[in-house]
């Protein structure tokens, strides 16, 4: 008998994934049902709502009879990680709950690699689509933000309760970071086209559709966007999880992003509503403007221009000009098209006033 050659894949997903209401309350049964030891556990948060919610999940998880330490979340810095994994350690933690948004979940997801903790995603916004994706942004010591490789989830749990509650702000830049997956994959596709980097189908259906699905909603308000925008979001870290980077999510349009990280400093807006100026930028440079995104943007409020953020067209210019240097590994539209400022100036008044 010829035995077939087979060629697989092996990823890691979360184990659990629970996107409903009152989650919060119900965290000690939804992980008891799949296996998870909960003798020892420690809760990340940070302060204010994040803590709130936090004291919800740590009042259920005492009543479930885990013995629980609650640590909050400063800076997403190397430095924290750093600290939390040591406090994680001495602990002896069987699981790390990360209860909040992009900050701490991106330091849980960081402490757990670092210690080998079975990880818990708890979102308590839904702005960006790092909330299940091996991926976490740390600061270092002088106060430069990049990329780490981190822990994938065992569990992501979402209290559709608690997403809602959050400024809508945070939803719509969630928004932003989910359609800004129709202008990554074209880079993708872009990259595998010059032979630098080899174009997976697969994952970029997954991100594709995980944009997509938002198209026909008529915006924040409409029954069921908020567990769309969340189940999206989390098929954009299943995505990146399968392709083993984070093409599938991320192009031109966030080193753009990245680029006013760089300009703003502290001042920087959410991630979100930066990425959306960015996926306009990359979607007229490519002069392929996905079919419905404009009017999705208008729907959702999103920033079409840069004045609906508080800033100057020619901080918008100095960004576009600089983001390739960001990420210079990262071929995308920007490495094609003439980045002189006259140029830039151009193209960047073309995508805000098509």
């Amino acid at each position: 008998m010829t035995e077939l050659n087979t060629h697989t894949r092996v990823i890691n997903v979360p184990e659990v994934l629970d996107v409903d209401r009152e989650n919060l309350s119900r965290i000690s049964q939804i992980l008891q049902r799949r296996g998870f030891r909960l003798e020892r556990v420690i809760v990340l948060s940070g302060n204010g709502f994040t803590q709130r919610c936090a004291e919800v999940v740590l009042a259920e998880l005492v009543g479930a009879g885990s013995q629980v330490t609650h640590l909050q979340v400063g800076a997403a810095s190397h430095e924290t990680v750093a600290r939390l994994s040591d406090q994680t350690r001495f602990f002896g933690a069987d699981v790390l709950v990360g209860v909040g948004g992009g900050r701490v979940l991106d330091v849980a997801k960081s402490v757990a690699r670092t210690c080998g903790t079975v990880l818990v995603c708890v979102p308590t916004s839904m702005s960006h689509d790092g909330i299940g994706s091996p991926v976490a942004s740390l600061t270092d010591r002088f106060g430069h933000r990049s990329s780490v490789a981190a822990a994938t989830p065992a569990a992501v749990i979402i209290d559709l309760n608690v997403i809602e509650a959050a400024p809508l702000t945070m939803l719509r830049a969630g928004v932003g970071d989910l359609l800004s997956n129709l202008s990554a994959v074209e880079d993708w596709r872009l990259a595998d086209a010059r032979g630098l980097e080899t174009y997976d189908a697969y994952s970029a259906m997954i991100a594709d559709g995980g944009a997509r699905m938002l198209l026909s909603f008529d915006g924040l308000t409409q029954r069921g966007a908020a567990e769309t925008i969340a189940r999206g979001l989390i098929l954009s870290g299943l995505a990146m999880e399968t392709a083993g980077t984070s093409r599938p999510c991320s192009g031109a349009e966030h080193l753009i992003s990245h680029s006013l990280d760089r300009l703003l400093g502290s001042a920087a807006r959410l991630h979100g509503e930066q990425v959306a100026l960015g996926t306009l930028v990359a979607s007229t440079a490519r002069n392929a403007m996905p079919l419905g995104l404009r009017s999705a943007y208008e729907r959702f409020g999103l920033p079409s221009h840069p004045a609906d953020l508080g800033l100057t067209t020619g901080l918008l210019i100095d960004a576009v000009i600089n983001a390739p240097q960001t990420r210079p590994s990262r071929y995308t539209i920007l490495n094609e098209i003439d980045l002189s400022r006259t140029s830039v100036a151009d193209l960047v008044d073309r995508a805000f006033h098509e």
